[in-house]
């Protein structure tokens, strides 16, 4: 069956909706296919009219997942700052992988992966450093407050225990707002 150009693109998107929640939980190796095509509710084909390999699929999630995350870390003042840190650094954010940002989840992943997949990564990685630059007014410290963060989340998701969890984000809470109000109070900017 031929589709339409619309429906061609509907069933793109559909697949990538689907797909992101499902990938964020399992990871790339461990989706295959047949279970993203059954979580979009579509056929293989669909897949392959799509998408020529999953290497091009994931490099296409990717690249709107980080999207995602460029959205989620564009914010212009230190409040705000520290608002989205702290949403960021939060149990409802540890706890549901799926609804949450794919650096955490995803980052060891796409180091293994090919040059598309990495490409698509680093392209959007760039967009979100560039977002907390804009925050903070320094590069270095940008990198760094996002290190904190995706890191703490991946830490607090592979412990065991929930006062682990609990210590490393309150932790990481802490150190984020004073490294940002120390930094503001150095710099005298109105992040």
């Amino acid at each position: 069956m031929r589709y339409s150009p619309e429906q061609k693109t509907r069933n793109r998107e559909r697949i990538l909706d689907a797909a992101g929640a499902l990938i964020k939980l399992r990871g790339f190796a461990a989706t295959g296919v047949d279970a993203l095509m059954a979580a979009s509710g579509l056929t293989a084909g669909a897949f392959y009219s799509n998408f020529r390999s999953k290497a091009e699929f994931l490099g296409a999630l990717v690249d709107r997942e980080m999207g995602s995350s460029v959205l989620r870390f564009e914010v212009a003042s230190v409040a705000e700052a520290k608002a989205c840190f702290a949403a960021y650094l939060s149990r409802a954010h540890v706890e549901q992988p799926e609804q949450g940002c794919i650096l955490p989840a995803l980052s060891a992943e796409v180091a293994r992966s090919d040059e598309t997949v990495r490409g698509a990564f680093e392209r959007r990685l760039l967009e979100v450093h560039a977002g907390t630059v804009r925050q903070t007014r320094d590069e270095a410290l940008a990198w760094s407050l996002l290190a904190q963060a995706v890191g703490g989340v991946m830490l607090a998701r592979a412990a065991q225990s929930p006062d682990t969890r609990r210590s490393i984000l309150k932790s990481l809470r802490t150190c984020i707002d004073e490294a940002i109000d120390a930094h503001e109070s150095r710099t005298g900017s109105n992040t």
